[in-house]
């Protein structure tokens, strides 16, 4: 992961089951002249009944998973094979994918894009990649929500003129600590015991002949930009949410393209950069939000997507091992959420690639999308995007309802996976849990254990074998009616 090459063209091509006759034995032998073996398949065990080849011209048989004939059969018998299983054809469809996308909109998203400075700004150009996605026929059925961060702490007034007016939000930037001012700095305070020791707080002004800048009232401090003139209002200091329930709250919740493209496209519009960055609470947010709808949903793939120009700012965790953390919290609980990272920063980042792959990774991911701000950020975000979708999309699979509207017997079902420009299938063999999944061999696996006695809802692929569907795209059957294949014992 962290390639902006489209994944979304490397999706099977087409995703079927069919129900087909079948035979139990992995390999079967044929007789007779002219006459060939069913195929086969090989590191698989199968159980069931043993039965006999069709007669025709020439001697063929049953052969192989699905106990499909052989080559035309003849008068001769054929070879071993199992009983054909019956049945009507079923149509698979990939699980559904949801995306809970946290976007940053920090006062940095201003900065300019472009190979001299001279493009849209970033929010711009990600915002217009975001609604070519909502509007894009590839993203049809995709479900999305999103939320921006910072988000302001509900309640706090926009200008103040005391502390209490801010509330959580406080304190009112009225007054700020002396030393501190005297250097440039800034550091609000309500009281001396907010400037430490050896300094205190001193009540502020501006400048007659520029208000931008502030000054200690009564100390002559602006010099050729005038008198300091008593502020009458000010702002709140702190007026951005450090809670994880208000980013797990969506400005627009998950709803599925292009029916939720007005609102997702509204959101933006009514949305202005401004303010730090709250990376740690906005993410965790995130994960909460997605982790509520996937239990709701339990049929649904969802992902929680971290889009952001800068390192976190504001509240705590800053630290990026902590935050990947919480990364790792999402991915590793029940359900599990992975966490996608797409950042957009300067040629010189100062580390901020390596952080943003430290949260990818731990988020189950791998790495980053990384987006320098001088390239085309708008394509290379849409890309990004659609990797996303593409990545998540070839390695989950709703499971097929029974043809005869009976209950599904889970210990019936097989996968079969034929690569792109290949007519010869080969079966993944099934395993019960991703932790008995062949590091070569790959494999697939219910979300949940009929053996234990639970209902599974999604077919899941061993990484090995998601692997390959995404780097070799190709077509993968789900079969119905004939024993899971498993691999032998070693």
């Amino acid at each position: 992961m962290g390639s902006l090459n489209n994944m979304g063209s490397l999706l099977p091509a087409a995703i079927s089951a069919l129900l087909s006759g079948c035979g139990t034995d992995l390999v079967s032998t044929s007789s007779g002249q002219g006459g060939s073996a069913g195929s086969a398949n090989s590191g698989g065990v199968t159980t069931g009944d043993t039965g006999l080849g069709d007669g025709g011209n020439d001697a063929g048989g049953f052969g192989g998973m699905g106990g499909m004939n052989g080559n035309a059969g003849g008068n001769g018998q054929g070879g071993a094979g199992g009983a054909a299983c019956a049945g009507a054809a079923v149509k698979a469809e990939l699980i559904p994918l949801d995306m809970y996308i946290m976007l940053d909109r920090s006062g940095s998203m201003l900065g300019p894009t472009g190979e001299s400075g001279n493009g849209p700004t970033k929010w711009t150009a990600v915002t217009t990649a975001l609604e070519a996605f909502f509007g894009d026929q590839q993203s049809d059925g995709l479900g999305v929500g999103i939320q921006f961060f910072p988000t302001e702490i509900p309640g706090v007034p926009d200008t103040c003129t005391s502390n209490a007016q801010c509330g959580a939000g406080g304190p009112c930037l009225l007054n700020a600590c002396q030393l501190d001012l005297q250097t440039g700095t800034l550091s609000p305070c309500a009281t001396d015991l907010d400037c430490g020791f050896f300094d205190w707080c001193v009540p502020l002004g501006q400048c007659s002949l520029n208000n931008n800048y502030v000054c200690e009232l009564g100390a002559g401090s602006c010099g050729a930009l005038g008198s300091c003139e008593a502020l009458t209002e000010s702002f709140c200091v702190s007026p951005y949410s450090c809670s994880a329930a208000d980013y797990s709250n969506p400005a627009v919740e998950i709803g599925t393209l292009n029916a939720a493209s007005g609102a997702l496209k509204l959101a933006i519009a009514e949305t202005e950069p401004g303010g730090a960055t709250p990376t740690a609470p906005a993410l965790d947010g995130a994960i909460q939000h997605a982790q509520a709808w996937a239990v709701a949903h339990p049929d649904h793939k969802v992902v929680a997507v971290l889009a952001t120009d800068g390192l976190p700012t504001e509240c705590f965790p800053q630290d990026i091992g902590a935050i990947a953390n919480l990364a790792a919290m999402g991915a590793g609980g029940t359900p599990s959420i992975l966490t996608f990272v797409i950042g957009v920063f300067g040629q010189n980042d100062g580390g901020a690639q390596q952080n943003l792959d430290q949260i990818a990774q731990q988020g189950g991911t791998g790495s980053a999308f990384f987006i320098t701000d001088n390239q085309d950020v708008t394509t290379a975000f849409l890309e990004a995007l659609h990797a996303i979708q593409g990545e998540t999309l070839a390695c989950e699979y709703q499971i097929p309802a029974a043809p005869d509207g009976n209950d599904l017997d889970y210990a019936k079902v097989n996968v079969e996976y034929t690569p792109s420009g290949s007519n010869a299938s080969e079966t993944v063999l099934y395993v019960a849990t991703v932790g008995e999944c062949d590091p070569a061999d790959g494999g697939w696996y219910y979300d949940k254990d009929p053996a234990a006695g639970q209902t599974p809802t999604k077919i899941l692929m061993c990484p090995t074998t998601c692997g390959k569907l995404q780097g070799l795209g190709g077509q993968v059957d789900i079969e119905i009616g004939c024993e899971t294949i498993v691999p032998e014992p070693k």
